[in-house]
């Protein structure tokens, strides 16, 4: 698990919403609700920490990353950089903001163009944005390489001469072309091999120290996010239940919700001893979430207040925070 260190706030999200209507008719088309991807999630990434979100599928963790590359743009609520806010940007600010946030996606073959050496691949985003000479250029994308684990000649090659973890390694070398403040990292390890992935999070971590730079992590495995992560935040249908520092939170999970997926993870060590804790039925439909706690059908600690009151996250110190009426 990584060090926690005090330092700013890079990015930082207050109260952020995404909502997506939904229509019915094929010609007249009338909204009849709303899927509420994200309700309300506030989170801070520090400089040269990493942030991770964690939760089930369709819990909002991208819709929420997408929101701070710029992909989506916020139903409510606020996005500040550098402690400036977003909505107030001018052209020129919105176009350093996507020159400091870059991204690393889970599938590296779809996301390097089959047609493009590494070279030019890498040199892409320097010549979109840079004035830069091309032998500047060509000094830069290969120390870029030397930087990840690749040999300089391999700028002649194409994607498909490389295997699953050396792309991955190709990509994180263009993300990392423009010196970026923030990375985020949507499952950067989950389609690699398992003998391939303490590579690349170890690539990762070295690369962090060296460069500066900020991630936010997208993950399900929690493996990745303990080694990787200085905080964590643990959504659930679009909210955040229980945000921590790693270590904290893994060693003293409280949300029901952050208890169950720890305990279907694996353990760190075969011999630790854990709680079970299984969940019964399906995730709610954001479409129409229950009432009160949004957690409520399923939690084996329901109570009557849970399904009218919806819990706020409340601070148990230490930087520990929660949303349960348990608590």
């Amino acid at each position: 698990m990584a060090s926690t260190q005090q330092s700013n706030a890079i990015i930082e999200l207050d109260q952020c919403q995404k909502y997506f209507p939904v229509t019915a008719g094929s010609i007249l088309k009338k909204v009849v609700g709303q899927v509420k991807a994200v309700d309300g999630v506030s989170f801070k990434i520090k400089e040269g920490e990493t942030y991770s979100l964690v939760g089930e599928s369709g819990c909002g963790k991208t819709t929420t990353a997408k929101m701070v590359l710029q992909v989506e743009s916020p139903t409510g609520g606020n996005i500040r950089f550098n402690g400036n806010d977003m909505a107030t940007f001018t052209r020129d600010q919105r176009k350093e903001y996507r020159s400091s946030i870059q991204a690393v996606f889970q599938d590296p073959w779809s996301s390097l163009n089959p047609r493009m050496k590494v070279g030019p691949i890498i040199m892409e985003p320097l010549v979109a944005n840079v004035n830069l000479q091309k032998g500047e250029i060509k000094e830069k994308t290969e120390q870029l390489l030397n930087d990840v684990g690749l040999h300089t000649f391999q700028k002649d090659y194409y994607p498909h001469e490389f295997s699953g973890g050396q792309r991955q390694r190709i990509a994180i070398a263009r993300a990392l072309s423009l010196q970026p403040k923030v990375i985020v990292l949507d499952e950067p390890v989950s389609a690699l091999d398992v003998s391939i992935r303490a590579q690349i999070m170890n690539l990762l971590k070295q690369l962090q120290d060296q460069y500066g730079v900020s991630y936010l992590l997208i993950a399900h495995q929690l493996a990745t996010v303990r080694y990787m992560s200085h905080n964590v935040g643990v959504m659930y249908l679009g909210k955040m239940v229980e945000e921590a520092p790693t270590r904290e939170l893994f060693t003293n999970p409280m949300h029901p919700y952050t208890k169950a997926l720890i305990s279907a993870s694996l353990p760190s060590h075969p011999d630790s001893q854990r709680e079970d804790f299984v969940l019964t039925g399906e995730v709610p439909s954001p479409l129409n979430p229950p009432t009160g706690c949004s957690f409520h059908p399923r939690c084996p600690f329901v109570m009557d207040k849970c399904s009218v009151d919806e819990p706020e996250l409340v601070d148990q110190g230490e930087g520990h925070i929660t949303a349960c009426h348990l608590f």
